[in-house]
């Protein structure tokens, strides 16, 4: 996401890397944005490795990598929160805004199409294994596919962990609006 960010900037001032920019000016057009927007571009080790590698990284640093990403996850006390929570970080711009990027519930008639359609992602079940692959998915996206596009929502304290619990329910719980094929869902 910073990645992103950085490149927009970048494009935003008339800066490209093809213009062969040094890092002085890259770091003043940084500093532009005050201090907050500065501290938000510095790099974690993370961050900066899918920078090196921006094709994906080479085989023989994945497994690092992911074992890297699953020691920054924090746990709620309960990984499946409240699911009408859920769907309001699900919709929230400032939130989870995953229509940007996502099809939800079938009524829904604006959503994006980066990401995989999340309807009836309910389908895949509510066992321990499945409520922790979507958990610590929302929490850091790099666990599962490193260098993802998608936001780490807890990495970044974009989302606490206890949103994120709840995002879980809205995406698995059959009485959730996001699984109307699954029995009873749709309520």
């Amino acid at each position: 996401m910073k990645k992103v960010i950085f490149t927009a900037l970048l494009l935003g001032l008339g800066l490209t890397l093809a213009e062969g920019v040094d890092d002085a000016r890259v770091l003043k057009a940084i500093e532009t944005g005050g201090p907050k927007f500065a501290a938000a571009m510095k790099q974690d080790p993370s961050e900066r490795l899918c920078s090196l590698y921006p094709s994906g990284l080479p085989a023989d640093q994945v497994s690092a990598f992911v074992a890297a990403e699953k020691k920054k996850v924090k746990y709620p006390e309960k990984l499946m929160g409240d699911w009408k929570k859920g769907r309001m970080v699900f919709t929230t711009p400032s939130k989870g805004n995953c229509y940007a990027c996502h099809a939800g519930e079938p009524a829904e008639p604006a959503f994006g199409d980066v990401g995989p359609p999340l309807t009836n992602f309910g389908l895949r079940g509510v066992g321990n294994a499945m409520i922790k692959y979507t958990y610590e998915k929302i929490f850091d996206s790099w666990i599962t596919v490193p260098c993802s596009t998608m936001p780490r929502y807890g990495v970044n304290a974009r989302l606490t962990p206890e949103e994120i619990a709840d995002l879980v329910a809205y995406l698995l719980s059959p009485e959730s609006p996001l699984n109307p094929a699954v029995k009873g869902g749709g309520q």
